[in-house]
């Protein structure tokens, strides 16, 4: 998969994904079994009354990602497809639409289902191009959507599609009363110089590591790759300082460690392999050591925070204060638009209706830009009377979950001493009333970005 995280789908259907429309499959509620772990790329929150994320289990629907057009859920037990097979690409993707569904040999383990009649049509969402392995976990090449952005499926060496779930339920969410949403996510500290994992089903879980760079950039982007030194293939991807690093998502283990560069503020891995690492005025793809490949200049501004990549155009996207753009891997600007005065931008996805999501700094607020660049929509905002006592600080990482709502990282670098019950991030729905927190000054101190797990 690759990102990431990667939100980048509209009301219809684009880089962050739309529960509006069911036909469409967006990146984040695209299955991958990691291990012991399932990431749900931007999928939909979870509560106590059971699994909200299709993985079986007789309360909910299972969203079939193999052979079938979507599975029905059933009973604990069954996958919910098989396989899928090498996929054709394209901007919105439906669930698979060729074969016929399979049964799952996953049961309460969550294995993936063996079944599945003939190769789905819809390939991998993000517009990957399949490749000849057909759905395996762990196969190379692409990298794992982030939440933020769920670029599933990119492309690359081989790499197919994902696989169909098994049956089980999701755990009930500990920490929280019932009935209330929790979630699983990485996050990335910029004052601590770690990425945080939050288990809210199970909090023995819960893991913090160094990323073994300082400053204000170490880390920042986050998404999920492909790492064969991986207990389960998979790694997180950060960008630091120096360069970047990746880590093993099981346990926070250090896998890979460029540091030869400076003022890198964002990484994305492309489908090759490479690594694009944002600095500046510049993105430079280097190869796994740091020995740079190309470069190529981007728009002259300041406040370069954050670098995302479309893998359907292989266009980038990201802010320079107020201006948002979109150029091409060669620089070239294809879109652009202004949030306004008084905004710092700092995360960029993209909508397939055209135009942009991005958050806007101090104002604390997320933006969807349409495509005649002007704005649609707004979320969020410190000014908000039903926000004022949160403690909305900075918003700066963020993703946008199948149903609409935005979970953002509330970056706490202007506090010096923050409240025990200050959010680091912040879930909001359409209508900006928050529906979950995090914020814990023990395991965090600056939460500038997030990949939601489930």
């Amino acid at each position: 998969m690759s990102e990431r995280i990667s939100p980048r789908f509209s009301p219809g259907g684009g880089g962050i994904p739309d529960q509006s429309k069911p036909s469409v499959v967006p990146p984040q509620s695209l299955f991958r079994t990691l291990g012991a772990m399932t990431l749900i790329v931007l999928g939909s929150s979870c509560s106590s009354a059971g699994s909200q994320f299709g993985s079986g289990g007789s309360s909910a629907p299972g969203i079939g990602t193999g052979g079938g057009s979507t599975s029905t859920g059933g009973t604990v037990g069954p996958g919910s497809g098989g396989l899928v097979g090498s996929g054709s690409g394209g901007n919105t993707v439906v669930i698979g639409s060729g074969g016929a569904e399979g049964p799952g040999s996953g049961g309460n383990t969550g294995t993936p289902g063996t079944g599945g009649g003939a190769p789905a049509t819809g390939g991998m969402v993000g517009g990957g191009t399949g490749g000849a392995n057909g759905g395996r976990i762990g196969s190379t090449g692409g990298t794992v959507g982030p939440a933020s952005g769920g670029r599933v499926g990119s492309g690359g060496a081989p790499m197919g599609g994902a696989t169909g779930m098994g049956g089980g339920a999701q755990p009930a969410c500990k920490p929280t009363p019932p009935n209330t949403t929790c979630h699983e996510f990485f996050a990335n500290d910029n004052a601590r110089n770690q990425i945080t994992y939050v288990n809210e089903f199970d909090p023995s879980k819960n893991w913090t590591k160094a990323v073994g760079d300082t400053g204000a950039n170490s880390p920042r982007t986050i998404e999920i790759v492909d790492n064969p030194m991986a207990k389960t293939g998979k790694a997180i991807l950060v960008s630091l300082e120096k360069g970047f690093g990746e880590f093993d998502v099981t346990d926070g283990t250090s896998l890979v460690k460029v540091s030869n560069k400076s003022s890198i503020s964002g990484a994305c891995r492309l489908p090759d392999g490479t690594t694009a690492l944002g600095n500046d005025n510049t993105i430079l793809i280097v190869n796994s050591t740091g020995t740079e490949i190309r470069r190529f200049a981007i728009p002259v501004g300041d406040n370069l925070r954050a670098i995302n990549r479309n893998p359907v155009t292989g266009h980038y996207w990201f802010s320079k204060t107020q201006i948002v753009y979109e150029v091409t891997d060669t620089g070239a600007v294809v879109w652009m638009a202004d949030m306004g005065a008084g905004t710092k931008g700092y995360a960029v996805w993209w909508r397939d209706a055209g135009g942009a999501y991005a958050t806007t700094g101090d104002p604390s607020t997320v933006v969807e830009l349409g495509a005649d660049k002007s704005i649609i929509s707004t979320v969020g905002g410190k000014t908000m009377p039903k926000l004022a006592s949160i403690g909305l600080d900075f918003f700066s990482g963020f993703v946008r979950l199948q149903n609409g709502n935005y979970v953002v990282a509330n970056w706490l670098g202007h506090l010096s001493a923050p409240a025990a019950s200050t959010p680091h991030i912040v879930e909001f729905a359409p209508d900006s009333t928050p529906v979950w927190r995090w914020g814990n000054q023990t395991l965090a101190r600056q939460i500038t970005n997030v990949f939601i797990v489930q």
